[in-house]
């Protein structure tokens, strides 16, 4: 999976909907390899955590229903949100109005 090559290329109309196809298949990859852990690693929140969670959102934003038939994926996202400085800042309007990617991106973008 590629989301961000996908967002920036010219071709975006046409690999969009072979891109959706395939998320699934990404998806359960993660969702298998979460499992029964609360974070990536384990117990605590690392790194890599604040990467596939950023992915997630945006993931969520392209695909509203993406997560579905994904538990474990969704209740992940979910435990990140409310961890409560991310809530604070992702309630802001700083964060609302943040786009996903630059301005020569094809999607994910305000400009």
């Amino acid at each position: 999976m590629n989301f961000a090559r996908l967002c920036y290329s010219p071709d975006f109309e046409n690999l969009k909907a072979p891109f959706l196809k395939g998320l699934p298949d990404s998806l359960r990859i993660f969702e298998e390899y979460l499992g029964d852990k609360t974070w990536l690693a384990g117990d605590k929140i690392n790194y890599p955590d604040f990467h596939l969670c950023e992915l997630l959102n945006q993931l969520e934003k392209f695909e509203p229903s993406c997560l579905i038939g994904f538990p474990k994926l969704k209740a992940y996202l979910t435990r990140f949100e409310n961890l409560p400085k991310l809530k604070e800042y992702m309630s802001s309007e700083e964060f609302k109005k943040r786009d996903c990617f630059g301005k020569t991106a094809k999607w994910g973008t305000n400009n």
